[in-house]
């Protein structure tokens, strides 16, 4: 598989990486015997990275991850985030951003703990927090790259304004967004601004979570443990437009071995500014059918006839949200 350089870093990336937002089971569930499969199938087929979070089942995503990588030393980088925090009380259990110096280095050490590991390739910020200062967060993040604890330093889900304000107290690695051909947000300010600072960028969500890979129809629900069963994307008047945008797409990805998905990698993968998309699996066989949609790349024509089924269908284009934590109590 095709890898890619992560910004100024010494990480080469694969263009495909592992994202294991559903091994902490907010997607339904998921057995970590087959969340295990998915990893080492998903390193067997090209894939040399790993994202994860310590938010994603409260660590136990990053003790699924640590498992493999101490089963496959020297094979696996791994990304991990801090900046989410949690509690179980008697109403459940209650999530909120935080983004403090303090709570990052608790945060990391609990990190490493779960993984299993004296250190982690990439740690990033999950979400910026309003009042917090960037110099708490990235200078707290300096001192634990100076410890030895972190080698390289990234945000995720930051704006233009949280890249500037951060990158006056460090450079910055990687920032992750969430990116796909139904949600180009970003290409207006925050990839051109990573173009212009040698920030590497992995895009999470490049499937728009299922729906381009063409399984889902107007009819399609989702069970109340799954966030899409309450997002804006999949509930809105637009959803029948984006399902018959879809079916458009897949005519025009009818050559591909990956179809309509490997279409929507490719198109990801097209910007420069990009360096690898994040997909993600609940089991050996999905891992692998999603490293083959590292396919050829988006040819001219294709690029052309998907701006111009956008252009007529604008509704089918939005922000939205996916459960995000509130800011910080």
């Amino acid at each position: 598989m095709e890898r890619r350089q992560l910004g100024t870093t010494d990480l080469e990336l694969s263009v495909v990486g592992l994202g294991t937002w559903v091994f902490g089971g907010r997607w339904g569930g998921a057995e970590d015997a087959d969340s295990e499969a998915a990893c080492h199938a998903a390193l067997d087929a090209g894939v040399n990275w790993i994202d994860t979070a310590d938010i994603y089942g409260q660590g136990r995503a990053e003790q699924i991850v640590g498992r493999v990588v101490r089963d496959r030393p020297g094979e696996v980088i791994v990304a991990t985030k801090g900046g989410v925090a949690w509690e179980v009380g008697a109403g459940g259990l209650s999530i909120w951003r935080e983004a403090s110096g303090d709570y990052l280095r608790h945060a990391l050490d609990r990190s490493l703990i779960a993984l299993g590991l004296d250190s982690v390739d990439l740690y990033q910020v999950h979400w910026p927090v309003a009042g917090v200062d960037p110099a708490d967060t990235f200078g707290a993040l300096l001192e634990l790259q100076h410890a030895g604890k972190i080698r390289h330093i990234g945000v995720s889900n930051y704006a233009l304004a949280d890249l500037e304000a951060t990158t006056a107290v460090v450079p910055i690695a990687s920032y992750q967004p969430g990116y796909h051909l139904m949600r180009r947000h970003v290409e207006a300010a925050e990839l051109p601004w990573c173009a212009a600072h040698r920030v590497g960028v992995i895009a999470y969500g490049p499937l728009a979570h299922g729906l381009l890979t063409g399984k889902m129809d107007a009819t399609t629900t989702f069970a109340a443990n799954d966030w899409r069963a309450a997002s804006e994307f999949f509930i809105d008047d637009a959803f029948a437009e984006r399902i018959a945008v879809v079916r458009e797409l897949e005519k025009l990805a009818a050559d591909r071995p990956g179809g309509v998905a490997e279409l929507a990698v490719m198109w990801v993968l097209r910007r420069q500014e990009v360096t690898s998309a994040i997909i993600g699996a609940r089991d050996a066989a999905q891992a692998t059918a999603n490293a083959a949609l590292a396919g050829a790349p988006l040819t001219a024509e294709e690029d052309a006839a998907i701006d111009t089924l956008l252009a007529a269908h604008p509704a089918v284009e939005r922000e939205y949200g996916h459960g995000e934590p509130p800011a910080r109590r």
